[in-house]
């Protein structure tokens, strides 16, 4: 299923999104529903656009780059710069559309960047798009100028999910976000794909700039992330992605995101 992102970019709307917005002068807040399959198809817009998935997956091709985001991280979309979306968990994208003079200041946000989800940017987001009337013009006003203020002070992460741009590599990486308790090493996965393990392996540190291993864990706390917050069990999700035991888990899950699998449910 395709669709196009809000705001219209010259491609028809061909999948079911439902959308809330809330539009100022130069500003515009838009909640969209998506399934899992959507699609964005490539596009430009002539506003910049901040990014978030506080349920749901998605996946953001941007120049040469592709990411794997779930709701840690927002998406920083300069006007101009030519992008797709693909939704591989069903969930709630929320967008904030302003024009480039509204942008944080600094060179750094004339380029695509990945910034963390702190919960007081998430909360102006969620604010911004509330269903009903929502916050009144003024206060829509405010929460945006908060939010360029919170912005300028983020840094960017580099700890998102990458994937591979070499298509073996790339095939690698999507069976493992599909399935990542598969137990196969590296040598495994290369047999299936029908090339050398070492060319798999150059591929993922070029592309990731992590290795084949480093990589695997990244997606495992990723997918996990997702399990936990559509409310399946720390066992339960301990076992899919791949580990023997919930303690190790655990402690996998707390040196990835600096807290434990209960905690990360438990923030709204």
């Amino acid at each position: 299923m395709s669709a196009t992102a809000y705001p219209p970019s010259g491609t028809g709307l061909r999948g079911g999104a439902d959308v809330a917005e809330a539009t100022l002068t130069n500003i515009v807040a838009a909640r969209t529903r998506v399934d899992t399959g959507t699609r964005f198809d490539p596009h430009v817009h002539d506003d910049d656009q901040l990014a978030w998935m506080p349920e749901g997956a998605m996946e953001l091709s941007v120049r040469a780059a592709t990411w794997h985001l779930r709701r840690d991280h927002f998406a920083w979309i300069p006007a101009g710069v030519r992008h797709e979306m693909a939704f591989s968990g069903a969930g709630t994208l929320i967008s904030v559309y302003a024009h480039p003079e509204l942008r944080p200041s600094g060179d750094h946000w004339r380029r695509p960047r990945i910034v963390g989800a702190d919960d007081l940017s998430a909360a102006v987001l969620r604010h911004l798009t509330e269903a009903g009337s929502g916050p009144s013009p003024e206060r829509r006003l405010r929460c945006h100028a908060l939010l360029v203020d919170l912005l300028e002070s983020a840094g960017t992460r580099h700890d998102i999910v990458a994937l591979p741009g070499d298509p073996r590599a790339r095939a690698v990486a999507a069976r493992l976000l599909a399935d990542p308790g598969d137990p196969r090493e590296l040598d495994d996965w290369a047999a299936e794909v029908g090339v050398g393990a070492k060319t798999i392996a150059r591929a993922f540190v070029a592309d990731t700039g992590r290795t084949f291993r480093e990589w695997r864990i990244q997606a495992r706390m990723h997918v996990a992330a997702g399990l936990l917050a559509e409310g399946e069990s720390v066992q339960d999700v301990a076992v899919r992605v791949g580990y023997a035991t919930s303690s190790g888990f655990i402690a996998a899950f707390a040196a990835r995101f600096g807290t434990t699998p209960s905690r990360y449910t438990a923030r709204p």
